[in-house]
């Protein structure tokens, strides 16, 4: 699978210490910054769609969380303990402490994925993105959070197909990222599987498009003239049907809603390869189906590891917390020693 790393670059942390001249000494639990330093400012966009900038919340303590919706395991912690932790502050969450929460995932989290993500857990802290790019590019450097960023550098550069729709008519955000796979069932029951990146694929592509990638990216000969029915497949692998039609290449799509192979009623030129039908399968007519393999599901990831920062009423980084492995409690204390 193709796995980004998100790489941590906390710098100027001290483990403990105190902030000395006139200001009373505080010991953190977290990771502390001594002496403090400024916390870049930012403006991005939220889930509503309403600009929002950490100067907008000159005053108060701000937390910082580095997330993304479709993370499955560090974020959503994260995330749930920031929730826990604005139950315990009662009054003083929105009052006097803030959290804003910045995705290092922008090309699938659009405003709109954002808004379903914060209705869908109940949470209520602006969950931010932008289509700028570089601009997140530029924010997460200069609070130390460095994202493997080659699929945002793709779109940048135009090798990514960023206009896809699915059958409502709505944007497949997760088509641009995934993985479609081809598999080939010869007659004496082999099986071989040959995946390609969407952003490979040109715009609308077929199911033929997906074959052709597929096999001249793997070196796989293939033959499938076109006819007036469109493209049929007559060999792979130099394996070819005989010209007696005891068997033929008969082609198969996956059923993502039954999680299933069933043969095609259309010809592979008629395939709309998308999210919702994202693998095809090349299978000679006289081969054993049920030994059909199940695809191997992909898509791309961003990384695991994030910090999440506290910054003090007068925009300074104070506290620094890294990856998910932390107690909420802890961290809530350090939240009150600086309201």
């Amino acid at each position: 699978m193709r796995r980004g790393v998100v790489l941590l670059m906390v710098s100027g942390l001290l483990l403990a210490g105190c902030l000395g001249g006139n200001e009373e000494a505080i010991s953190f639990n977290g990771h502390q910054y001594n002496p403090p330093i400024d916390a870049p400012d930012f403006t991005l966009t939220d889930q509503n769609g309403n600009d929002v900038s950490l100067s907008d919340f000159d005053g108060k303590v701000v937390v910082v969380a580095f997330t993304y919706t479709s993370c499955t395991d560090i974020c959503p912690i994260i995330e749930a303990n920031m929730n826990y932790m604005a139950g315990e502050l009662g009054d003083s969450y929105g009052q006097d402490v803030v959290y804003l929460s910045i995705t290092i995932d922008p090309l699938r989290d659009t405003p709109e994925v954002l808004a379903q993500y914060v209705t869908d857990n109940g949470y209520d802290w602006p969950h931010l993105t932008s289509t700028d790019f570089e601009l997140l590019k530029g924010i997460w450097s200069s609070w130390g959070v460095a994202v493997n960023s080659s699929m945002i550098d793709m779109h940048i550069n135009g090798e990514m197909n960023t206009s896809e729709h699915d059958s409502d008519g709505d944007h497949d955000i997760d088509g641009e990222s995934m993985m479609h796979s081809v598999i080939t069932m010869m007659p004496d029951n082999s099986t071989a599987e040959y995946q390609v990146n969407h952003a490979q694929l040109p715009e609308n592509a077929t199911g033929y498009n997906l074959t052709t990638d597929a096999f001249n990216m793997n070196n796989v000969s293939f033959t499938a003239p076109d006819s007036q029915y469109g493209h049929y497949m007559e060999n792979i692998s130099g394996v070819g049907a005989p010209s007696d039609y005891s068997w033929w290449w008969s082609l198969y799509l996956w059923n993502e809603t039954n999680s299933a192979w069933e043969e095609s009623q259309v010809g592979i030129d008629a395939v709309e390869v998308s999210h919702h039908q994202p693998h095809i399968a090349w299978v000679a007519s006289n081969a054993n189906i049920s030994n059909l393999p199940t695809p191997t599901e992909e898509v791309y990831d961003v990384g695991h590891s994030t910090v999440t920062y506290i910054v003090d009423r007068n925009g300074q980084k104070r506290v620094a917390w890294v990856g998910s492995d932390w107690s909420p409690d802890e961290f809530l204390e350090d939240i009150r020693a600086l309201i």
